[in-house]
């Protein structure tokens, strides 16, 4: 009997082990093939992808999902259409949860879908996190994840039966259903090449409105939309800033609307044909911008005045001699 003791604590400790470990699972939850978790300081950012391998006829679901401290505000990355190699078909936005342990919860699901064979990357993520209260940013970013998408063809394609070709066809008697056929054949091709070149006439005759003069009509509609007399000033700066994010992409193609302002201006210091003085204007413009957006910060009337006339003066400056021409015109 006594030699039985030992044996059943260890049972018994087992027993307590495994419901531990369920206990931690949380319920309904898909499984995935690759589970990574980042952290930095009160924030973990997982990342989730539900298989290392697919054919191409399949979908991939990626789950991008926060833990943070009470008192942390998390921004996950957006993307697109698109996801670097991966095409995005669907993705669910669920508002974030308390969890038991005072953690706020805050997940995105996406759903991808590959376009060729072989190796696909997801490349780093990163999370902008900040205290409320503290107009200090902070990141934290995952690294490269490699999806392998096969081929539903079979490998050994050298030893597929080709099937001899088949003889001709007889022709009927009667011509009078080929002449038919080969006349609705003969109507359609003309009618979809009709239809095609009127399409590329209002095409080429539809007028091509350059970056500056976008830029100029949406700043007059955002100054028409009462922002400013309701003294909306931090939806009104958030606007300013997309507008001139929208048109760095127009004007000298880099994707600014996509990027963070640290990503973008890293890529702007040398792809962004600007004097000196004007990236220093358009860094400190897009950090403002960025405060007001993420950490909180209440712009006054009179910084809201500025943070206009900055984003106009760009855009006249930043014009180029042939738009100039046109207008003068």
């Amino acid at each position: 009997m006594r030699k039985s003791i030992p044996v059943i604590l260890f049972l018994c400790a087992v027993l307590l082990a495994s419901c531990g470990e369920r206990g931690t699972e949380s319920p309904g939850e898909a499984t995935y093939k690759i589970d990574r978790n980042f952290v930095r300081g009160p924030v973990t950012f997982r990342v989730a992808v539900s298989e290392r391998e697919v054919t191409i006829a399949q979908r991939v679901t990626m789950l991008l999902e926060t833990r943070a401290s009470e008192g942390y505000q998390v921004e996950l990355p957006r993307f697109g259409e698109k996801l670097h190699e991966f095409g995005i078909v669907d993705y669910t936005n669920p508002p974030p949860e308390l969890a038991s342990d005072g953690v706020v919860v805050t997940r995105r699901t996406y759903e991808l879908e590959p376009f060729l064979s072989g190796e696909y990357r997801i490349p780093p993520m990163t999370v902008t996190f900040w205290e409320e209260g503290d107009t200090t940013l902070h990141r934290v970013e995952s690294d490269t994840i490699t999806v392998a998408v096969t081929s539903i063809l079979p490998e050994d394609q050298a030893g597929l039966d080709i099937k001899d070709i088949a003889g001709p066809l007889s022709i009927p008697r009667n011509p009078y259903p080929v002449l038919i056929i080969a006349g609705c054949i003969i109507a359609a091709a003309l009618a979809v090449f009709l239809i095609w070149r009127h399409r590329k006439r209002r095409v080429e005759a539809a007028p091509i409105i350059p970056p500056h003069e976008i830029a100029y009509r949406r700043l007059e509609n955002l100054l028409a939309s009462g922002l400013l007399e309701e003294k909306r000033y931090k939806e009104f700066t958030t606007e300013v800033s997309d507008i001139l994010r929208h048109y760095i992409e127009d004007r000298f193609g880099l994707r600014a609307p996509e990027r963070t302002t640290e990503e973008f201006l890293a890529e702007a210091g040398a792809g962004l044909p600007v004097d000196n003085d004007q990236k220093r204007i358009l860094e400190a413009f897009l950090v403002h911008c960025d405060m007001v957006k993420f950490a909180a910060h209440e712009p006054t009337q009179a910084e809201v005045k500025r943070t206009f006339e900055t984003c106009r003066d760009f855009v006249d400056e930043t014009a180029t001699k042939e738009e100039v021409r046109e207008e003068a015109a």
